[in-house]
Parts: structure tokens; C-alpha cells; sequence
């Protein structure tokens, strides 16, 4: 890694205008996909982890080590790929006519670690148990009403909603990880998936491959033995791979991806292009002085989302505009452009006879991006007549108190890929489990509840409804799409993102020796 161009250095010269020199032919790998496995070996993968780490499924998706762990251990209903569901535990989930009902049959022969066969029973108490915590899983599985749902026999269940969802079907493929019925110590659950969890603390898990597991005949294990290490930088994670400690690390910075592209004792791992994260300016909606139509649009017209790409992304990354979701199928391509456009900016907030646009910008480097973007934007924001004033929050603070993130007027935001039936209701609309806009007018839930109705060609159709209203009624101003990249040995090979690039399934991963 170059050391002479750090997190501290780019803050400095984004702060005082200077662009990133693009180099030239940078050309990634996405996730390989090779044909010839190989049996064996120990792969040993560092991710970032937190204090608040530890073996309890029902915390999995905390932390980045502790997700990839859980997607070893815990196997899910189903999965996404290339924006397509993939079964899992489940083999089918029919909807009836007006999708407020969905018949789920289970695969058969599936056994826990511990020689126990999955059944109807096992999954409606993990459903149960997961709609009872707070969290990703509870969110998504929002629409279920278990008490009016039934187990119909060993391998089929029928769940009953609280409303129409023709997209159900991707909302149980978002890591719903099935546990034991009566399950009573989460932190050692059983798991039916391709490793078993041998040993445990705050910095490292070691992981065995099952022999047994149950569908071993369609991939892994391949490896002998994973052992995850939680490293909180991303440089120690770096180190560690030329040092030989480890041989995958996740959450490589974008200056890696410069700095080593043509390194041949290293292999760069990229997301495709519909799994990038998206950077974003969220605006309440209900807060001064965004409760004003006109500063909000404003705001969007103040943002030089080219520069942006160039600076913070370093070039690799995609403008935005003001919508989720692109490259995936449902998106909606014909939205209108929005670019900068200082003057138009000042005309909007003279129209909204504001006396001052000295606001707060809440923001943290809890993830890269986030707050080298804020940086970039006070300069930006401020030809366009807006006084924006940092409020830098420490990384392990910013996602501590839920009530602050829900009433806080303007913050940065960084949204993870999700299809966006699932993400679209995560976070816009009354029934939202993360409306950091703040609350949904009627419109917008009218247009949440038909989409949320609708399958097939109409979905795509409602999709887009919704995305028309946010893009230019809603409080989110996305400016950038950001890559994530990973770093490897040359010889590893099998890792997949299955959804969740950060957050890698390493099930089918192997080892071709040096």
C-alpha cells in the first residue's frame, strides 16, 4: 500500500479541492468461479469485528467477522444471486392469489451438525425467535403474522401476512439463519451448515469442515479448516495478507485498489456492479429546515456528484441519482438527470426565504466514504449558498442510540445493496424499520402498499412508481455509488458474494496450493 497517500491525506485534499489521479486501467476480478476444486487446507480470512463480537446468532449480523461466521455455521431459507433467489433450506415458496399467504416446503434430508433432521418446526421457531428481536431479520420479516401462520407437516408450512407482499419470496432470502426448535443458548445454537464452530474469542474463530454435511454433493466444504480473525483496520488487514498471515481480507480501502492493482502476489476482489454501496445525504423530512420542499431539492442540485465519484471513490466508483438499486432489474433507468447546479441551488432556497443555511451535517468514518464525502460536500454545498458544519461522530457511536439516526435533520448515510422490493420498504414509509428520512406521507405509503402487492412484470412497474416519488419528493440525496473490494493469495479461489459482498459465503471456497 502506498503509505504516503492515507485516510488522513485524501481528507486534507478533498477538504482543499484536489481530485484523485485516475489510473488507467484498472481491472478488478469479481468473484471467481472456478471449475476444478480442489479438497483441503486452511483458509485463514481477517474481517472488521467490534466489541460487541460473540457466537449468539441472533447478534450475527453485527459485525462483519461475525456475518461471514454466521453464513458458515447457520444455513438460510434461500439466498440471492445475480439478483435471483436461490433455495436453500426451502425448495419452493407459493403465494397464494393476492399473496397474503405463502406455502413454504423445506428440503428434505437436511441435518443439523448435531444428526438432527430440519423440520417444519425448526423453522417456525426461528422465525418466531427472529421476529422478537430487534435487528435486520426482524425488519424483513415485518409483514409476518406467526400467529395466524401453521405448520401443515414435517416439511411444509403456511405463513400468514399482515398484508399483500408479492416479494415475500426475497425477504426470506435475506440470512434468515434456522436454528433448533427450543433453542435456549443462542451463543452455542446448532447450525446446519458446511463448518461447525470449534473454538471461539474476541480475535479469532476456528471453524471445522462437516463431512457430513448434507449438501456436500453440490459443493463444499472443500477446506479442512477456516479460521476468521476480527481486525478492526483496514492496513492491519492488509499487512497481514503480504505478511502470509492471512490469506483473504475483506474491506480493502479504494487507495488498496490503486496502490496494489498490479501486484502479483495478490489477487483484488471487486463487487459487481448492482451489489456497490450507495452514499447518500439523508434528510428528515418532518426536521427544519428540511421540512421545506425547496431546500430539500436544493440540497440535490448542491452536490458535484462527478467530483465525488473522482475524489472519494477514487474513480472506481458510479455516479448516483437520488436512487437505489441500479443494475438490478427492477430499477428504474428513465429517471431524470440531476446535476450540479449551484445557481439553481440558490434560487430553490431563496424560494424557501431561509435567513440562514448554517445546518449540522452529522457524519463518522464508520465506513469509507462517509465522511471524506462530507468533507468534499461543505466546499461544494457552499457555492451553492449552503453553511454546512461538520458534527464528526467516533465510528463505534454513530449506530448507538436508533432515536438520534431517526430524528437527526441531515446525516450521511452509506446503504447496503438489497433487491429493491426488500430495501424500498426497509426505508421509506410508515411501516419502514429505518426511515431515516422520517415519517411517509400517505402518497408514498399508497405507492409502498401496491408495490409491496405486486409480482411479476408489475412489480417492476410499482418499482419505479416509488422510485419517481423519492427521487423527487424523498429526503435522500445519493450521490455516488462506491465499489467494495477485498484482497486475496493468487491461490484463492470459490469465494462468493451470494448477496452480500462484505459479508462473503465462504461455504464452496478452496485452496489450489503455490
Amino acid at each position: 500500500m502506498n503509505q504516503g497517500l492515507t485516510r488522513r491525506t485524501l481528507i486534507k485534499m478533498v477538504g482543499i479541492g484536489a481530485g484523485i489521479a485516475l489510473i488507467n486501467g484498472f481491472s478488478p476480478l469479481v468473484w471467481a468461479n472456478e471449475t476444478s476444486p480442489q479438497r483441503g487446507g486452511v483458509l485463514r480470512a481477517a474481517f472488521a469485528g467490534s466489541s460487541s463480537d460473540s457466537t449468539n446468532v441472533l447478534h450475527s449480523t453485527n459485525s462483519n467477522v461475525d456475518y461471514v461466521r454466521a453464513r458458515l455455521i447457520w444455513d438460510s431459507l434461500a439466498e440471492i444471486d445475480n439478483q435471483r433467489i436461490v433455495w436453500r433450506l426451502m425448495e419452493s415458496a407459493e403465494p397464494n392469489n393476492d399473496a397474503t399467504r405463502w406455502t413454504l416446503n423445506l428440503r428434505k434430508g437436511v441435518t443439523f451438525s448435531d444428526g438432527r433432521k430440519l423440520t417444519s418446526k425448526d423453522v417456525m421457531f426461528s422465525l418466531r425467535t427472529w421476529l422478537s428481536q430487534p435487528g435486520s431479520q426482524s425488519g424483513w420479516l415485518k409483514p409476518l403474522d406467526l400467529a395466524a401462520s401453521r405448520i401443515d407437516d414435517d416439511h411444509q408450512l403456511t405463513l400468514q401476512l399482515h398484508q399483500p407482499v408479492g416479494s415475500f419470496d426475497l425477504l426470506l432470502a435475506q440470512s434468515i439463519f434456522i436454528f433448533p426448535e427450543n433453542t435456549q443458548d443462542f451463543t452455542a445454537a446448532i447450525g446446519s451448515g458446511p463448518y461447525t464452530l470449534q473454538s471461539w474469542s474476541q480475535d479469532k474463530s476456528v471453524l471445522q469442515a462437516r463431512r457430513d454435511y448434507w449438501d456436500a454433493d453440490n459443493g463444499g466444504p472443500w477446506l479442512d479448516e477456516i479460521q476468521l480473525y476480527a481486525i478492526s483496520e483496514s492496513a492491519a488487514r492488509l499487512n497481514g495478507l503480504k505478511a502470509g498471515q492471512f490469506d483473504y481480507v475483506g474491506g480493502m480501502a479504494l487507495l488498496t485498489a490503486r496502490a496494489e492493482q498490479n501486484n502479483p502476489a495478490m489477487k483484488l476482489w471487486h463487487s459487481a456492479s448492482a451489489e456497490m454501496s450507495n452514499l447518500a445525504l439523508s434528510m428528515n423530512l418532518s426536521k427544519a429546515p428540511f421540512n421545506r420542499p425547496e431546500v430539500v431539492e436544493a440540497l440535490k442540485y448542491a452536490i458535484d456528484r462527478e467530483a465525488m465519484v473522482r475524489a472519494v471513490t477514487m474513480g472506481l466508483g458510479e455516479v448516483a441519482n437520488d436512487a437505489l438499486g441500479a443494475g438490478q432489474p427492477w430499477f428504474s433507468a428513465d429517471l431524470p438527470l440531476r446535476h450540479y447546479d449551484p445557481q439553481h441551488a440558490q434560487s430553490l432556497l431563496k424560494k424557501a426565504g431561509l435567513t440562514s443555511t448554517r445546518i449540522a451535517l452529522r457524519t463518522s468514518d464508520y465506513e469509507y466514504g462517509t465522511a471524506e464525502s462530507a468533507t468534499l460536500l461543505l466546499r461544494q454545498a457552499k457555492a451553492a449558498g449552503f453553511d454546512l458544519q461538520l458534527n464528526r461522530v467516533p465510528a463505534a457511536d454513530y449506530y448507538s442510540d436508533f432515536n438520534l439516526l431517526l430524528n437527526t435533520p441531515l446525516q450521511t448515510n452509506l446503504y447496503r445493496p438489497m433487491p429493491l422490493p426488500v430495501a424500498l420498504p426497509f426505508y421509506y414509509g410508515s411501516a419502514a424499520p429505518w426511515p431515516f428520512t422520517g415519517p411517509a406521507t400517505p402518497q408514498l405509503d399508497k405507492l409502498m402498499s401496491a408495490m409491496q402487492a405486486a409480482r411479476g412484470d408489475a412489480l417492476r412497474q410499482r418499482v419505479a412508481d416509488v422510485q419517481h416519488y423519492l427521487w423527487q419528493q424523498g429526503g435522500d440525496a445519493i450521490f455516488a455509488r462506491i465499489p467494495s473490494v477485498a484482497a486475496s493469495a493468487p491461490g484463492v479461489f470459490g469465494v462468493k458474494a451470494a448477496g452480500f459482498f462484505d459479508y462473503p459465503l465462504l461455504r464452496d471456497a478452496w485452496l489450489r496450493p503455490a
